[in-house]
């Protein structure tokens, strides 16, 4: 198992000492007074870190394809017959107005990666070393909370800075050392610091702006931004606050039903930090007014109304991005507007005795969004330095009439565009859609049938045959010499309600069936509209059903020691899975005529099962306990994230508090994605499934 390095090991250790003799000093000021105000304050500082105990290696990530190094045999398909026929050197490219023989061109030096080159059918190896990091992930990270009251009147402040130093460790991906390849990386209208150059840790651009949200500032290895600024009045029964907050209708672990106010910051730690804190520090803030009253004894109400923020993913190779590095996804929030739209809902929640009631209505934009493909809206001619590739540019500019610029502007006008380390081969295309829940074959087709550019370029919908498909992939990525894919994401308005109802047991005082919390809720969404398995440009709309059951105690087993958190929680969504992505894209299988395995773990065919889907809905379970020592100073927990699927993600931790002011945590990420049954890419584990790692974390509160 490796778990840290000598400079590592060396710096941890300073940082315990200097926590733990008090090196750092904290400084005083509340209780005092500013602008006539009650002034007071808190904050801390924290530096995070998590080191790989895993070899498997984050393979959407360039240095993890796990097609790097694989040589893989290609044989392109005649496309004057649908593909379904391998294409000779003495084959021609038919279109509806022209023909350019093969056979014209002659022999090409090969290109990099390409070796056994006979006529038109290659082998080529993807030429990005396949590498794995230790370091995952380290942060150094300041906030600070000052507050002025006057009266009934209150400023609630949340400055956060963090900043990534990734120069100590990461295994770091530069696009500039490409850029004699094809010429280089482009992405399209997306800024430049996204695809170009190293990637972006903490940053978070969208198309057409580079900061976006308007409390925050980021780049490549910061972010400083206000997760709360409002003005907080408090008047009897009623609490209205206006301003730049959060609002937490759900407190669920993993899981959130009525918890729909706000999207989530993932670029920190992805859903892999510390997992009783909830999604306390991953709600994305957003400026607008809150709204909570007690309007009797025992009924209250809690009104919001937002700016639309959408879900922050990481950005691509990064250790804990989502989007293979092959593809380009170009967010449209700033471009559609987003910024300009708002999110508002009501609750209402009744307290009857050891019964509870609430029901709620918001009508927001889904943070999550859907995708599909998009224009590339990239001029690049195919590279001339392969025989298809030279001929499909002789096609383009005799036939289609492009004026010597190749085959660039008609690939604009497809999803695709070829550049350095894109998709080489039909067993990588199968791979990443059937790992990312999406549909190989229809997928394909869809990139097709609905761009004419697609169909310009002469290639056709595979219609279910994989033979065809393959074939017709492999004519694409010679000529391409690896093309990169193009997806837009786009967000949507839809009206979410939601019931829900608890009771507080009573049994003998002190027993274990005695103060048991529980709390069943419900939502219905109907329309939600969802990212397609074929990422068609007309989405899919389904009513999406949650209903989700938790069990909450406190228990003291021993008059020694204080009480024992525990919790049960069960999920069950109709059509979606616990990140959104719909049920109807999973299972699929890898496809390799030559019995190739990317995925050792998935299985593998020539007429693969492609996104066969999962029948009766989504089910995952939570357990998860919390166990204080006495005083205080140590802390043990453990939560586990089950996929009924065969996934597993199971977090041990153990805090340490030498002193008040002084934290240690520790926690280890255990990711099972193959626990049980045959095919990971039926559980949302297998997402995750590179992320066995130790987490660290050094605290210091002031």
């Amino acid at each position: 198992m490796k778990v840290c390095n000598t400079k590592y090991c060396a710096l941890i250790a300073a940082g315990i000492a200097a926590f733990a003799s008090g090196g750092v000093q904290a400084a005083g000021g509340a209780g005092s007074k500013f602008l006539g105000a009650d002034f007071s304050y808190n904050g801390f500082i924290r530096f995070d870190v998590a080191f790989s105990t895993d070899d498997r290696v984050q393979q959407v990530n360039q240095f993890g394809d796990l097609a790097n190094g694989v040589p893989i045999r290609r044989e392109p398909g005649n496309p004057a017959l649908n593909y379904a026929v391998p294409l000779q050197p003495t084959d021609a490219l038919i279109g509806p107005a022209g023909i350019i023989p093969l056979s014209g061109i002659g022999v090409l030096p090969p290109t990099r990666g390409v070796s056994n080159q006979v006529g038109v059918n290659d082998t080529v190896t993807r030429y990005v070393p396949l590498k794995n990091q230790l370091l995952n992930y380290h942060l150094l990270r300041f906030e600070l909370t000052p507050t002025l009251a006057w009266g009934d009147w209150s400023l609630i402040t949340r400055l956060r800075a963090t900043y990534d130093p990734d120069n100590l460790g990461y295994l770091e991906w530069d696009a500039s050392g490409f850029d004699d390849l094809n010429g280089g990386f482009d992405g399209g209208s997306t800024p430049d610091r996204q695809f170009q150059g190293k990637s972006d840790k903490l940053g978070y651009a969208v198309d057409g702006k580079k900061n976006p949200l308007f409390f925050e500032r980021s780049g490549r290895n910061y972010m400083v931004d206000l997760p709360a600024f409002f003005l907080q009045w408090n008047s009897g029964n009623t609490t209205v606050r206006v301003g730049n907050q959060t609002v937490a209708w759900g407190q669920l672990l993993f899981f959130r039903i009525m918890d729909t106010a706000n999207g989530l910051d993932l670029r920190r730690h992805l859903i892999l930090n510390r997992a009783l804190e909830e999604y306390a520090d991953a709600r994305a803030s957003a400026p607008g007014i809150r709204i909570t009253s007690q309007i009797t004894d025992t009924v209250s109400a809690d009104f919001f109304a937002q700016q639309f923020i959408p879900t922050v993913l990481n950005s691509v190779n990064t250790s804990y991005n989502v989007v293979p590095s092959q593809f380009y996804l170009h967010d449209r929030y700033w471009q559609d507007e987003g910024y300009k739209h708002v999110n508002y809902g009501i609750r209402f929640k009744g307290e009857f005795g050891n019964y509870n009631l609430q029901a709620m209505a918001t009508r927001r934009y889904n943070p999550l969004g859907a995708i599909r493909w998009t224009q590339s809206g990239v001029n690049k001619a195919l590279p001339n330095s392969n025989i298809l590739g030279a001929v499909f540019n002789q096609y383009c500019n005799v036939v289609l009439g492009t004026g010597g610029q190749g085959c660039g502007p008609i690939l604009a006008q497809t999803p695709f565009e070829a550049s350095p380390a894109g998709v080489f081969s039909a067993e990588e295309w199968f791979n990443y859609a059937g790992y990312i829940k999406l549909d190989a074959m229809e997928g394909l087709d869809r990139a097709i049938d609905e761009f004419d550019a697609s169909q310009m370029l002469l290639a056709a919908p595979a219609n279910g045959n994989h033979e065809a498909a393959a074939n017709e992939l492999s004519a694409f990525f010679q000529a391409g010499e690896g093309l990169h894919g193009h997806i837009e994401r786009k967000y949507f308005l839809e009206n979410v309600f939601g019931l829900g109802g608890g009771y507080v047991t009573e049994a003998e005082p002190g027993s274990i069936f005695d103060q048991v919390i529980m709390n069943l809720e419900t939502t219905f969404t109907p329309k939600r509209v969802f990212t397609s398995p074929d990422l068609r440009q007309g989405f899919d709309k389904r009513s999406e059903i949650q209903v989700g059951f938790v069990a909450e105690k406190y228990q003291r087993f021993s008059t020694e020691i204080p009480a024992t958190y525990m919790v049960f929680q069960y999920l069950w969504q109709k059509e979606s899975d616990l990140v959104g992505l719909l049920l109807d894209g999973y299972g699929g299988e890898n496809y390799s005529r030559q019995g190739i395995k990317l995925d050792p773990h998935v299985p593998t065919s020539t007429t693969p099962k492609t996104a066969p889907g999962i029948k009766g809905g989504a089910n995952y379970v939570v357990l998860a306990a919390l166990q204080p020592f006495p005083n205080y100073i140590w802390e043990l927990s453990a939560a586990t994230l089950i996929d009924v699927q065969g996934g597993v993600l199971f977090q041990p931790g153990l805090q340490w508090k030498p002193r008040g002011n002084i934290t240690v945590n520790m926690f280890y990420n255990l990711v099972l994605d193959n626990a049980w049954g045959n095919n990971p890419n039926k559980n949302l584990v297998h997402l995750i499934s590179q992320t066995n790692e130790l987490a660290l974390r050094l605290g210091y509160q002031f």
